[in-house]
């Protein structure tokens, strides 16, 4: 099994491909095309900017302590709405409905597809050539009503000179409950030119600077570099200011901490490296070091867990050098310290070998047993949860929250022409239960995909199949 099999087969229980590029949209390499080694970990940094985490205490010995959370089914079936006309709504419209006593529904109809960001409903009207801004619309959305809000909108000329490419446009940005939220418009076609390619993405507990995004070339050529944008100022800063060109130039991407204090660069694969290589940056100490060389264990890649935490993980390879087991470390930066959380367990493949790890990569993974049994291993502590109650089949998916306390549970229906979610439910990690529902009348909708808004709320985007309404599912649990 080749890294392309080993991501293939964690399709089955991981976001699918409209999800990941929802995310992946977010994303910030900093050269060519991102390995398929990265894609998940890019997921996991995408969504971790919502939140700054804080510091992983490190497992005091790697003994596995057991848990147990049992499974429950919900007697109470989701009522999903059917279009209330035939002609879409002028104005958002918004009905509310719990489902028993743990799930809040929010359906939004709307006549073309609204923003979300935060609690705000968002709807911007652009531009012909699609680079600026010419009226926003904003609504709370609050128990049953869409409530119209003033928003401070904030706006600049973005003007930034890099690698011999003036990158201009309208940048645009709002606060609220302490969070920036950054956005541009989306020049298309032949009105692109390549001034146009940047692109903002805010940190976690900054609202005094953003991440920028800027491309040049094409294609094969195609290079992304980020940079640090001070909007006080309108300085870019270099974020890899003194690093070794030599590893930029072989780099694929770059995984940034939640507040952005270190970074993990990843190399492409080659002969000698077959399944690439990495390195981790600190860009206060301004040093470079191999992940093989962290805590000694010979780590293959890393993830972020925190500013301060990273999960190691050893692959074991067969003669092709495709992987086919997995042995996690906790890794604290600081101290240097490194403590086994997960020996050596054979890799999770749907059709090849539908059983063993499953990596959610952030601090937690599943083990699914040859029976269907599951338990989550948090790979931070060593702490082993058993899922009562439970047995795993292919069409189920789960997806962490940006915390990491509380997992999306949802199940696929094969036979819809859509992603047709039959069953939704949750994880909570803290309160130390499981449960899912069954939904009725998803199959008169076109669902086209599932994410976390925050580490509460899921949303799923739709539209009605027999007209042109369009869908916005919230669902907090």
């Amino acid at each position: 099994m080749n890294i392309n099999d080993y991501r293939d087969a964690l399709n089955e229980i991981t976001p699918n491909n409209e999800i990941k590029e929802h995310i992946m949209n977010m994303k910030t390499p900093q050269k060519r095309y991102i390995s398929t080694r990265r894609v998940f970990a890019y997921a996991l940094a995408a969504v971790m900017t919502l939140t700054c985490l804080g510091t992983v205490a490190l497992a005091a010995s790697p003994e596995l302590r057991a848990a147990v959370l049992a499974f429950f089914h919900m007697e109470e079936k989701e009522q999903i709405p059917s279009p209330s006309t035939s002609v879409p709504p002028e104005e958002p419209n918004i009905t509310q409905a719990d489902i028993g006593q743990l799930v809040k529904a929010k359906y939004i109809e709307m006549d073309h597809q609204y923003g979300l960001s935060g609690d705000l409903l968002n709807d911007f009207i652009w531009s012909e050539d699609g680079r600026t801004l010419l009226d926003a619309k904003f609504w709370e959305v609050k128990d049953n009503e869409l409530i119209p809000l003033e928003v401070e909108l904030h706006t600049e000329q973005l003007d930034v000179n890099y690698g011999g490419v003036h990158y201009q446009g309208e940048l645009y940005w709002y606060v609220r409950n302490g969070m920036l939220y950054p956005f541009k418009g989306s020049p298309q076609g032949a009105d692109t030119q390549p001034e146009d390619q940047w692109a903002v993405r805010a940190f976690a507990g900054r609202t005094d600077a953003l991440l920028l995004t800027v491309t040049q070339g094409w294609q094969m050529e195609r290079t992304e570099t980020s940079l640090l944008y001070h909007l006080n100022t309108g300085e870019a800063e270099e974020l890899f200011a003194g690093v070794d060109p030599a590893v930029l130039e072989e780099s694929d991407g770059s995984i940034w901490s939640p507040c952005a204090s270190r970074a993990l660069i990843t190399g492409q694969a080659s002969a000698e490296f077959p399944n690439g290589r990495e390195w981790l940056y600190d860009r206060e100490a301004g040093t470079l070091t191999d992940v093989k060389d962290l805590g000694g264990v010979g780590a293959d890649m890393a993830i972020f867990v925190d500013d301060d935490t990273l999960i190691l993980n050893v692959y074991t390879y067969n003669e092709n050098f495709d992987q086919e087991a997995i042995a996690c470390w906790v890794y604290n930066i600081p101290s240097g310290q490194a403590v086994q959380t997960l020996a050596q367990s054979p890799l999770y493949h749907q059709d090849k070998h539908p059983y063993g790890i499953v990596p959610f990569y952030g601090g937690i993974c599943m083990e699914i047993g040859q029976d269907g049994s599951a338990c989550l291993i948090d790979l931070t502590t060593g702490v082993t949860t058993v899922l009562e109650n439970f047995t795993f089949e292919k069409k189920m998916n789960f997806s962490l929250n940006p915390s990491g306390t509380k997992m999306l549970y949802y199940v696929i229906d094969r036979e819809s022409d859509s992603l047709g979610l039959s069953q939704l439910g949750a994880i909570d990690l803290e309160q130390m239960i499981f449960f899912a529902f069954d939904r009725e009348g998803y199959e008169n909708l076109q669902e086209s995909g599932i994410v976390w808004e925050d580490n509460n709320t899921i949303s799923i985007r739709a539209k009605a199949k027999d007209n042109e309404t369009q869908y916005l599912l919230l669902y907090q649990f």
